[in-house]
């Protein structure tokens, strides 16, 4: 594939690693920021997009709605790793209903978090006939990671409040007050040097039941998304999340079973 990166920081620079070792061509690199020789455009504009198979984002969210425009208005299929713009996600899904639009999006790429994932979202169902387990995230990262909480914990959160009976809405603020029946608290903690433990916990008066994911390097997360960017430029048009390209994965094993 030929890829445009953009946002180069420590997750586009492994990126850029990767893709190389990969066998694909870096044909760009775009981030306002960085004083990096390997950075060819400053900012994101239809000529830093000439002759792209497909745009790869770590970067900010600020902005995030400029640029799936341009990836649309350049018929470039994108890959959206950058994390934080979630309240403006129901607003930019129609544009995956322009053709030539194709953008898949994920709070994080790791195809390991995604199966944790499914996991946590089994167990969630096995619950909700045992309401004596009260449900809550935990998460901890390196002190330098720049959101809080992060995007996985937040789709942790969620996939709790679409299993769980009673279970409404997530509070992600230091907590002051009791917390209400309905919500569920996720925590984050940010120090030291882990690239991300995510920890989904089931505690009753008896006994508790924890799930826990924990990411060893970056690895999973760049080679999800060169992953993601090859099954997005299959596609003609549309707004996908990561589990529509599981789908398919899924649905593709069971095909050769």
């Amino acid at each position: 594939m030929h890829i445009a990166i953009v946002g180069f920081g420590k997750m586009g620079r492994q990126l850029h690693e990767a893709a190389i070792i990969g066998g694909h061509e870096v044909v760009s690199i775009i981030d306002p920021h960085v004083a990096d020789p390997k950075v060819t455009h400053r900012t994101l504009t239809a000529q830093a997009l000439a002759g792209v198979d497909v745009a790869i984002e770590f970067s900010v969210a600020d902005g995030i709605e400029e640029r799936m425009q341009l990836y649309c208005d350049t018929s470039t299929p994108a890959v959206i790793a950058t994390t934080g713009w979630y309240d403006k996600l129901d607003a930019l899904k129609p544009l995956g209903s322009h053709p030539g639009c194709a953008i898949i999006w994920s709070g994080n790429f790791s195809i390991g978090v995604q199966l944790f994932f499914a996991i946590v979202r089994k167990a969630a169902s096995l619950m909700n006939g045992f309401s004596e387990y009260d449900p809550l995230v935990r998460e901890w990262f390196h002190a330098a990671k720049a959101d809080s909480p992060s995007g996985t914990a937040v789709m942790l959160g969620n996939i709790l409040t679409e299993e769980l009976a009673g279970k409404e809405k997530l509070e992600t603020a230091r907590l002051d007050r009791k917390r209400e029946q309905r919500e569920i608290h996720v925590s984050s903690v940010r120090g030291g040097y882990s690239p991300g433990v995510h920890s989904v916990l089931f505690d009753s008066p008896v006994d508790t039941i924890e799930l826990i994911h924990t990411a060893r390097n970056r690895d999973g997360f760049v080679s999800g998304a060169l992953k993601a960017a090859a099954w997005i430029t299959t596609k003609k048009h549309g707004f996908f999340s990561i589990d529509d390209m599981l789908g398919d994965v899924f649905l593709s094993m069971e095909k050769n079973v």
